[in-house]
């Protein structure tokens, strides 16, 4: 591998795909919020596939259509995403110090030539005179298992799609887990991949421009975005198609006897185990550690800590924001 070649210590000006530079780097953040809203991007190609789960399909049509969407209350998530934005340079100090690589700056927003896909690339690397995409990550040390071996399957389609945009060969995923260890990974061009891509964002562009919601999916995220979209009622009722609600009432009964069913045979799995164990904490089978059933400390009732420290404590400032509670009435169709 080498570091020298046509990149020049900038980024390649050229794109075998056709794609153009449709925003500089340092465009304001309202010119790039505005670019964002005419196609879809990375980040936007994993959540539509359902990888993402913290924002929802949905959620993506939303802000393609230019409809406002209540913002996440979650100190955690932004100071997160602050974070690993600020580590970038870092990171890519670290993939430079690890492969020999160039990692410059990406060339701004681009735009695939007929698709309605954009990019916008952390970093572009060069290898044997060829140039590549450089993701960036942060992850928690929690996330070490999903990056050991490959990137997680979010990112993987991430990077696929940049190289859809860029018509680029290969791209390198670079991981700061924990803050003290990098992965990086090398991926080639799929082109498989990438044509399924294609025929999703071609199925969700087009509801985007006849401006009809894609349907609701079973996804947390999607869920969450609901709540937060409906978190005040204005009105009590609304008459539904009676066809339509007792159909999902019977899939939601369906769907409950099924985890039933499946928590029993869990809990007879679970406590057979238990029986094999008896008195020990670890249980061997062919020379290896099978399962343990080791003591553990038990958890804190920080409720009953607290009242017992001020028995008149007051515990209404502390109740969360009010949620709306899903129940249903209509038990036997």
């Amino acid at each position: 591998m080498g570091n020298t070649g046509p990149l020049g210590g900038s980024p390649p000006l050229a794109y075998p795909s056709g794609a153009q530079i449709v925003l500089a780097a340092n465009a304001p953040s309202a010119d790039w919020h505005a670019v964002r809203r005419t196609g879809l991007g990375g980040s936007d190609m994993a959540a539509i596939c359902g990888l993402n789960p913290y924002t929802s399909p949905l959620e993506i049509w939303f802000s393609k259509v230019g409809r406002p969407v209540p913002r996440r209350n979650d100190p955690v998530l932004d100071e997160a995403a602050l974070m690993g934005h600020a580590l970038e340079p870092l990171i890519a100090t670290r993939f430079t110090a690890l492969t020999g690589l160039l990692a410059v700056d990406g060339p701004g927003t681009l735009r695939h030539p007929s698709r309605p896909w954009i990019a916008n690339l952390d970093r572009v690397t060069e290898d044997d005179g060829l140039p590549g995409v450089v993701e960036l990550k942060s992850r928690s040390s929690y996330a070490l298992k999903d990056w050991l071996d490959e990137p997680p399957v979010d990112v993987q389609v991430q990077v696929q799609h940049y190289l859809a945009v860029t018509g680029w060969d290969y791209a390198y995923t670079v991981a700061l887990i924990g803050g003290q260890r990098t992965l990086v990974h090398r991926l080639e061009r799929d082109e498989e991949l990438i044509a399924d891509l294609a025929a999703i964002a071609e199925e969700f562009w087009g509801w985007v421009e006849s401006r009809q919601q894609p349907p609701v999916d079973g996804s947390h995220a999607t869920g969450q975005l609901l709540d937060r979209l409906h978190a005040h009622p204005t009105r009590d009722v609304v008459v539904a198609d009676a066809t339509e609600v007792e159909w999902l009432l019977q899939q939601r009964a369906v769907a409950k006897q099924e985890i039933a069913a499946a928590e029993i045979a869990l809990l007879e799995a679970e406590n057979r185990l238990k029986a094999i164990a008896g008195d020990a904490t670890d249980v061997h089978t062919r020379g290896e550690l099978a399962y343990s059933w080791r003591p553990q400390p038990g958890q804190i009732s920080w409720k009953t800590a607290a009242l017992a420290a001020d028995p008149g404590l007051d515990p209404e400032p502390y109740r969360g924001e009010p949620t709306r509670v899903l129940r249903v009435h209509l038990e036997n169709l």
